[in-house]
């Protein structure tokens, strides 16, 4: 068993460490959020994860902990001043403590919660055996669960299957080594915000992302406007065939201009999508960008919406509450369950893209309280009546006698 602790402050380390010194269980702290995701999978059931809520409001990662950590007991900690009845302990919180100046009170309520976390693990392998010795042999199966991927952190990407959790893997490992990129999949798929995760991850939006007219790149406005403090600034430059030939001439200038060493660290670092089986219609210099591309960058695949069935609950609810926030006339107040069913049985006829227009059709159209799987179906996303619909309400007067969502 080991005691695994995220925490910046010295006081508190300063407290964990002489309150578990001498136990008999083997503690680590790590001040870095990446250093314990890479240690998460590697966790025993029985070792437990220490989280300090002084970090959440920056770092927003308890449920990210609680929902990857799988074989981990994740238990949230903070520092209350003596007599203080505001604890900022989450709702989703199975296990909590908190640290006071008085070191005798706070060991208690330290050996109450791992008390209370090993009597809970106990309480499971025992059911565990129990049902195990009670099924028939003949009934057994050896079927193994495919090993994850390591569990880390989105701030723009949709990431609870696998395959997004591997997509964000190989931009942590990109946010490392800045380089050009190109990103691949398919149309509609969330290139932009593929491109916002990388920026992120990189420099952590000190220098925003630098969103480039496709039909007109103005390389050297794009160097003024990047940040001096950060060590490298992205700018996408939007999918392949959306490029003009102007963007595509300065593009390829700049790129053979570039020495070995402005390769290795380029600035600004450039990020191209590109569609899927989108060459065979593409100009030789588009072609001639994307080998350069292809050769001094990482090519990074944006996983189909067919494999992220785990997502789509999550993009649906999320696209839900921001066009319910940016637009009160709607009259949509729920999103049913049956709707989310039907988006998961379509999702490998949708993108991302598709996703999101087709929510945003139905909440536009209907007039019901409950977004249903019938308005999804009835106001899809390839009909010129729903397109024609949804231009002519883009004026919210056209709301004006309805009563505004509270």
């Amino acid at each position: 068993m080991s005691i695994h602790i995220l925490t910046t402050d010295s006081r508190r380390t300063e407290q964990l460490t002489h309150l578990l010194a001498g136990g008999q269980q083997a503690f680590h702290f790590y001040n870095d959020l990446e250093a314990l995701i890479t240690t998460l999978p590697k966790l025993k059931k029985t070792d437990k994860v220490f989280y300090d809520l002084q970090l959440e409001p920056v770092l927003m990662a308890f449920d990210a902990l609680r929902f990857g950590g799988k074989k981990t007991n994740i238990i949230a900690f903070e520092l209350l001043p003596e007599g203080s009845t505001q604890s900022n302990c989450p709702r989703t919180a199975k296990h909590y403590f908190a640290l006071s100046n008085d070191l005798r009170k706070s060991g208690v309520r330290l050996k109450q919660v791992l008390h209370e976390v090993d009597t809970l693990n106990l309480k499971k392998k025992r059911a565990r055996k129990k049902t195990s010795t009670s099924t028939p042999e003949n009934l057994k199966t050896s079927h193994r669960k495919p090993t994850s991927a390591p569990i880390t952190l989105s701030r723009y990407l949709t990431a609870k299957s696998d395959v997004m959790q591997q997509l964000l893997v190989k931009i942590a490992d990109l946010a490392k080594q800045p380089k050009f990129v190109l990103l691949t999949g398919e149309d509609g798929a969330d290139f932009e915000l593929t491109a916002h995760e990388l920026n992120f991850r990189t420099n952590g939006d000190l220098c925003p992302l630098h969103i480039a007219d496709p039909m007109r790149v103005e390389i050297s406005e794009i160097k003024r406007k990047l940040s001096p403090q950060a060590a490298t600034g992205y700018c996408y430059l939007g999918l392949s065939y959306e490029l003009g030939a102007l963007t595509i001439e300065r593009l390829n200038e700049h790129l053979t201009q570039l020495n070995e060493e402005g390769a290795q660290e380029p600035r600004p670092c450039f990020i191209l999508g590109h569609v899927d089986d989108s060459e065979g219609y593409l100009e030789n210099e588009v072609k001639t960008l994307l080998n350069s591309f292809r050769k001094l960058g990482e090519i990074v695949a944006i996983p189909p919406m067919a494999e992220r069935k785990e997502d789509v609950s999550l993009i649906a609810q999320s696209i839900f509450t921001t066009l319910r926030t940016a637009h009160p006339f709607l009259m949509t107040r729920m999103l049913s369950r049956s709707a989310i069913e039907y988006m998961e049985a379509q999702c490998a006829e949708m993108s991302y893209s598709s996703l999101v227009r087709i929510i945003r059709n139905s909440m536009s159209l209907t007039e019901r309280d409950t977004l249903t799987q019938d308005e999804l179906k009835s106001f899809g996303d390839d009909s010129p009546t729903t397109s024609h619909l949804i231009e002519s309400l883009a004026d919210e007067k056209y709301f004006k006698s309805q009563t505004g969502a509270a």
